[in-house]
């Protein structure tokens, strides 16, 4: 079993965005990340298997948009944040979750997957509260992923 610390979260998350979407993105610190546009966007999932725990996504508007705009080749002022920017946060998270638990379970991966919700900022953890967090740039836009297991024990240091 592997534990996730927030440079390979980041790395996952990145590899993700451009294998899905054609979105280049860095790993920003905390402090670039304050900088950056403020996250709006938030969604979550939950796994199960030998552990659990949860991953969120919190995304600002303009990556949202960015993201939409690449999954579907439109425009990004002519994305409908309502429904295409809350679908695609939602299958980012999933995607995400994915990697995850394929990064958690190796080959003989044991791991499932609920289904992605969007949550309210109020669920959302501090990245202090988590067994690792990342920030992510892209065009100027912040996606910040949080991944929480039941047992932060088994976390690294984020």
């Amino acid at each position: 079993m592997s534990q996730l610390t927030s440079q390979r979260i980041a790395q996952l998350v990145i590899e993700a965005l451009e294998r899905t979407a054609f979105v280049l993105a860095e790993p920003v610190d905390a402090g670039r990340a304050a900088e950056l546009p403020a996250v709006t966007c938030f969604s979550r999932i939950f796994y199960t298997g030998p552990d659990e725990g949860q991953l969120f996504l919190a995304a600002s508007e303009g990556f949202v948009r960015e993201l939409v705009s690449s999954l579907l080749g439109m425009e990004p002022e002519d994305v409908d944040l309502a429904t295409q920017g809350e679908d695609a946060i939602k299958e980012l998270a999933n995607i995400v979750g994915g990697s995850t638990i394929l990064e958690l379970g190796g080959v003989d991966c044991q791991y499932s997957l609920k289904l992605p919700e969007l949550v309210k900022t109020s669920e959302m953890p501090e990245p202090g509260d988590c067994g690792a967090a990342c920030f992510v740039e892209s065009e100027g836009e912040l996606l910040k992923v949080i991944w929480r297991p039941s047992d932060s024990s088994r976390s690294a240091a984020a």
